[in-house]
């Protein structure tokens, strides 16, 4: 089996105690051609944004207003990733997450707007679409003349996929299919022409006829198609959110994209690149938190003072602008990942949407707490952020799932080792050759471990950190998978502590590339903002991944399994 970890991607390999350095350094840059396009398209978007769109008058209308859903469309920013030739700008995925971080910094309606059209509502066409299909859609969805959306979430089927109940049967005598089923959440909904469905479909296997979920285009003008309730919301009320209906939608065989059946990669490929655009936004909006923060607490005045003077308060502002930090290294290490055309980035792109999410989520919290009373009267601007932002937590798949897929998809590679070791060990003669790979890296685990040799010196005690605690994740990995084997599956108390430490992980291995890249071309004098940041971050990174590696090693967690099933049989607090 491959383990290099070139092959394998910066996140896989951690959990195999390697440090994908080629991967890492430098840091991606875009090229100076596409970044200036960029700049530009972002200076329109600002002049436009500062004219047109309010955030409080949306959020307070509880709609997008259409003036800025066509002057978005007029300015080609719903076309962003769409190919040149078929009227786009042809973004990579790196220059549409600069250009999304600043739709979300302006507001959070607007860029769910955008990201339900582009990050996910486009994708699957894109990236699975015949040249028949683009030709047809392709052009319309890039000038803003249909809009489009992704129709996965069902009543009973969220962040279980495969639990989709809507079906979609070819008909008699006939290459088309007739689709039944309702789906909920539907961000766009409201006024897309067109909507990428998942239903299952009959389909011929070695078993026989099995049910197999199909993704397929839907238009908004097809007989059958209409839109159900409208969602009231607790935050990004500007979106829309509703049920779409099919009821005996006839859908023409060339609509299917991709392969009949294989409509479950389709939707989790779409996520994939959803979940960093997502990130994106968050960097975003975490931006125009530390920038309201920063202004507040400088011109807010107690026991004769601004209260940014206060031990405290610059601790909140330290925490905001580091986390930032690595925010922006995370995503932007991995969408330069995805423009090098790296095949895998799966679990890169999780743990920017759970670090991300999560962190915005913690400043929105800070920020309010900053302004005190102010932050909690609807005049000021920090309970709206808050509600926005808590919905990032929640899309493009929980953040609970975000954790099952690191740990156990982390894990992948190490299982395979072991199973390749159990294998060698029914005929040790012949395999001695797997059977000492495993102990040479047992044992060199034990004594050293890997190191960063492009990690700048000026950040040698970080560097130091991040390659013993990558030799311990791989420790772990590996008693974890040794003593519990399949039942792993079932372990979510240590695949939760296990993807938060992996997760840390691979911030602390994103801010030490960027900042390292950073010194060598500036130096330490014009990198000197970098290196605070970076320290700050990783000063707390590597504790908090430390400790996770702890509880994974030697938790017991018997008490809390106790406990929430006393709570289960009391239907809630037991006293």
């Amino acid at each position: 089996m491959n383990t290099e970890p070139e092959q394998l991607g910066i996140a896989r390999s951690l959990f195999l105690g390697h440090i994908a350095e080629d991967l890492l350094f430098p840091y991606p840059e875009m090229p100076d051609d596409e970044r200036e396009t960029v700049s530009q398209v972002i200076d329109a978007f600002k002049t436009f944004a500062e004219r047109e769109i309010d955030p409080v008058a949306i959020d307070r209308d509880g709609e997008l207003p259409e003036t800025v859903r066509t002057g978005l469309a007029e300015m080609g920013l719903l076309g962003l990733v769409v190919p040149e030739k078929y009227d786009g700008f042809g973004f990579g995925t790196t220059a549409y997450c600069r250009v999304m971080e600043e739709v979300a910094r302006s507001d959070s309606s607007t860029a769910v707007f955008v990201g339900g059209h582009e990050s996910i509502g486009i994708k699957a066409l894109l990236l699975h679409g015949t040249e028949d299909q683009k030709k047809r859609f392709l052009p319309k969805l890039a000038t803003g003349e249909l809009i489009a959306a992704y129709a996965l979430t069902e009543p009973g089927a969220g962040s279980d996929a495969a639990a989709v109940a809507s079906r979609a049967e070819r008909i008699d005598g006939s290459t088309s299919f007739l689709l039944n089923g309702q789906k909920q959440f539907v961000t766009n909904g409201g006024y897309a022409g067109l909507v990428t469905v998942f239903a299952k479909t009959p389909v011929r296997t070695r078993k026989g006829l099995e049910d197999k979920i199909t993704a397929f285009i839907v238009t908004s003008d097809m007989p059958g198609v209409s839109v159900g309730k409208t969602e009231k919301k607790f935050g990004i009320k500007g979106s829309s959110t509703t049920e779409l209906i099919f009821e005996n939608v006839e859908i023409p065989e060339e609509n299917i994209l991709g392969e009949l059946g294989r409509g479950f990669r389709v939707a989790m490929e779409v996520l994939n690149t959803g979940r960093l655009s997502l990130a994106a936004g968050a960097v975003g909006g975490g931006k125009e938190l530390l920038r309201l923060s920063t202004e507040y607490a400088s011109q807010r005045k107690q026991f004769g003072k601004p209260i940014i003077e206060f031990e405290m308060i610059r601790d909140k502002l330290a925490t905001m602008a580091s986390d930032l930090y690595a925010m922006e290294s995370m995503v932007y290490l991995t969408t330069g990942l995805v423009d090098r055309s790296v095949q895998d980035f799966s679990i890169e792109s999780a743990m920017c949407k759970l670090f991300s999410s999560e962190a915005l989520w913690q400043m929105t919290d800070t920020a309010l707490q900053i302004a005190g009373g102010y932050g909690y009267m609807t005049e000021y601007p920090y309970e709206r952020h808050m509600r926005d932002a808590r919905i990032n937590r929640i899309f493009e798949g929980t953040n609970e799932i975000q954790k099952l897929f690191i740990a156990l998809s982390g894990l992948k590679e190490p299982g395979q080792k072991l199973r390749e070791v159990g294998k060698a060990l029914s005929n040790p003669i012949e395999s001695v050759g797997t059977i000492g790979s495993y102990a040479a890296e047992r044992l060199k685990r034990v004594v050293t471990h890997e190191h960063l040799t492009k990690a700048s010196p000026a950040l040698k005690e970080y560097a130091s950190h991040l390659e013993s605690l990558t030799a311990d994740l791989a420790a772990r990995s590996d008693e974890l998978l040794r003593k519990h084997k399949k039942a792993i599956i079932q372990r979510e108390y240590i695949q939760d502590r296990l993807a938060e430490a992996a997760t840390n992980l691979f911030a602390m291995a994103a801010t030490l590339s960027r900042t390292s890249t950073r010194l060598d071309a500036v130096g330490e004098t014009d990198a000197e903002k970098d290196v605070m940041l970076c320290r700050v971050f990783c000063e707390r990174a590597w504790r908090a991944a430390r400790r996770r590696l702890r509880e994974v090693g030697g938790g017991d967690f018997s008490d809390i399994d106790t406990a929430a099933r006393m709570i289960q049989e009391a239907g809630g607090y037991p006293f």
